[in-house]
């Protein structure tokens, strides 16, 4: 014995996940079957009740007929020298309907073509027995009324054939009107539900909408009231009113503390600048010293400064000085004024690039990068300057050690360093600079990035959306 194939079973035990439809395809569906059950209960009722009814008069019809038919037959048959072909003539209907005598064991038909050994032979039975009897049976495919009379006084027994071929197509055109009729319920059905499921689900979209708003820095964005939906607006709106209350409280105390060291910082800056004059006359563990606190008071101030930024941003209390920035003059300046060295590509498609931004913090985020990669990177080898869409792209390459997959989205963090800071340097920046890189762009509509660069280190990219001149 020998069996198909079989799928192969999981070489380990677990939950199999089946995928769930969403709210608004759940309830298309709801709407869709609840039509297609409701539409073919009604067709099915419909088209039972329609065919009995139809069924029952044409029978009624028919066995009138058919007794008046038998009623002159015996008037025919007890006339003297009747025949019975003759008699079978006299009676002989229209609409393809057979007429059958039976006498004596043999069988008289209408029709030369048609023996009345086809009807049922139950039926022929309960009509010898005197009883008039009619069954409803399919002969050559159409549904077709046998009748049968006894006529006791002359011997015989009268029986016809009554075909309902055209009951029969008037129910198949029922049929198909009424499954035409039940498909487009149904789509109609699913209609109503789609209708119905946009408008339920508005109210997520709203909140889809503005949450999405709040997570890109909005915090203004309140949900609209909704009698159905009170609670959960109440409750979102009370939510984000404690969060913007949270972070504005947050980003004014790093806003008052980066304020209040500046101010020491400046002391003790001046202080190391004042002892620089006495340089001479200490002693070489002395000059050790102020070297390196000098150069950690550099690096504190620079913190300090970008730490005041970012909490200026947080707290909605920037001033962006918006203008037409052209993009290639605005990346050229910069790099020249970093480092004349550092070649700047321009595809021709972008060298009318237009963007609409704060000129000098977007010179402050190309600083950035640069700094970020001499940093970390051995210096930048290249900067490009190319559209991707309706946006300009900027680029800066470097030919360092690169940044890991893991690492990419979250170089952009506060203070993030990563698991390689040791290898690209842990000694020297504060963690901030891509941090506020971050901030600028996403204040000018834009986004930055991480990726590999064609120079064999990595390519920190910003793209900016374009302004028509």
């Amino acid at each position: 014995m020998t069996s198909g194939p079989r799928a192969a079973l999981p070489s380990t035990p677990g939950r199999v996940h089946h995928r769930r439809f969403g709210l608004q395809a759940r309830v298309i569906i709801a709407f869709g079957v609840g039509a297609a059950l409701v539409s073919a209960a009604l067709a099915l009722s419909t088209f039972y009740f329609v065919r009995r009814d139809l069924v029952s008069q044409r029978t009624t019809s028919t066995l009138r007929q058919t007794l008046a038919n038998a009623r002159l037959v015996r008037v025919e048959l007890g006339a003297p020298s009747a025949r019975i072909g003759d008699a079978l003539a006299s009676v002989a209907t229209a609409n393809g309907v057979r007429s059958f005598i039976y006498s004596h064991g043999l069988w008289y038909s209408s029709s030369a073509s048609v023996s009345g050994t086809a009807i049922p032979a139950s039926l022929t039975q309960l009509v010898h027995r005197g009883d008039v009897a009619y069954e409803l049976v399919d002969i050559g495919a159409v549904p077709t009324l046998v009748v049968g009379v006894p006529i006791p006084a002359i011997g015989i027994s009268y029986f016809e054939e009554s075909p309902f071929a055209d009951l029969s197509s008037t129910l198949r055109v029922l049929a198909t009107v009424l499954t035409t009729v039940a498909v487009a319920t149904t789509a109609g059905g699913a209609l109503v539900g789609w209708w119905a499921s946009r408008r339920l689900v508005r109210p997520l979209t709203d909140v889809v909408h503005v949450a999405s708003d709040i997570a890109g820095g909005t915090l203004d964005r309140r949900l609209p009231d909704d009698p159905d939906l009170q609670p959960l607006v109440r409750a979102f709106n009370d939510m984000v009113t404690a969060l913007q209350r949270r972070i504005e409280r947050d980003a004014r105390f790093a806003s008052d503390v980066t304020h209040e060291l500046r101010s020491p910082l400046t002391t003790i800056g001046a202080s190391i600048e004042l002892l620089g004059q006495y340089r001479s006359s200490l002693p070489s563990e002395g000059t050790t010293a102020l070297d390196m606190l000098h150069l950690e008071v550099g690096r504190f101030t620079d913190m300090v400064q970008e730490l005041l930024e970012i909490a200026t941003m947080d707290a909605g209390a920037a001033d962006l000085q918006f203008s037409d920035v052209r993009l290639v003059d605005l990346v050229r300046i910069t790099v020249a004024g970093y480092d004349p060295s550092i070649p700047v590509k321009v595809e021709p498609e972008a060298e009318a690039s237009c963007v609409r931004g704060d000129k000098r913090r977007l010179q402050q985020a190309l600083l950035n990068l640069l700094d970020n990669a001499e940093t970390h990177g051995g210096g930048a080898v290249a900067v490009s300057v190319s559209r991707r869409g309706d946006r300009a792209v900027v680029a800066v390459d470097d030919a360092g050690p690169g940044v890991a997959p893991a690492e990419r989205t979250l170089v952009f963090e506060r203070f993030y360093r990563g698991a390689a800071s040791g290898r690209r340097g842990d000694t020297e920046g504060s963690g901030l600079g891509l941090a506020l890189v971050a901030e600028h762009v996403r204040a000018h509509g834009g986004e930055v990035w991480v990726a590999d660069s064609p120079e064999g280190g990595a390519r920190l990219a910003i793209a900016l959306p374009e302004e028509a001149l």
